[in-house]
């Protein structure tokens, strides 16, 4: 019975813990990101500062994805930016500026969906890369 308990305890950490998926992302800073399964976030890294990526951010999610933007919240080196999709879906988009000029870029879509949280990722990006050519 003891080894039983003990095989099925090492075969439900496994996985548990294996529940995270690389993703390649049109990011020049980090090409590949990983979505965490059991949280369902997405995060990744963009090259820049964090009023910029926070700027492409607000186009990407409006304009881009079509969806509605209900709210921001600034932190140190951080922001929290809040929209709706159909159905009533939250979107939470969190930026934190990271030391080498990076910003980290995590997406939660509602309870996980991780098409549409790199399809906002690559809309960030590409609008992140037209803002820094101005």
């Amino acid at each position: 019975m003891k080894k039983c308990l003990n095989s099925l305890l090492a075969v439900s950490t496994l996985l548990f813990c294996a529940c995270t998926t690389n993703v390649v992302v049109d990011s020049t800073a980090n090409p590949m990101a990983v979505y965490d399964e059991v949280s369902g976030t997405f995060t990744g890294k963009l090259p820049g500062t964090i009023n910029n990526v926070f700027k492409a951010t607000n186009i990407a999610l409006e304009r881009d994805m079509k969806l509605y933007r209900v709210g921001q919240i600034p932190g140190d080196n951080t922001w929290k930016v809040y929209a709706r999709a159909e159905l009533d879906l939250q979107i939470v988009v969190t930026l934190k500026q990271l030391m080498n000029d990076e910003v980290e870029v995590e997406i939660s879509y509602g309870s996980g969906n991780l098409m549409k949280s790199q399809q906002i990722f690559n809309a960030i990006a590409k609008n992140l890369r037209v803002y820094n050519r101005r």
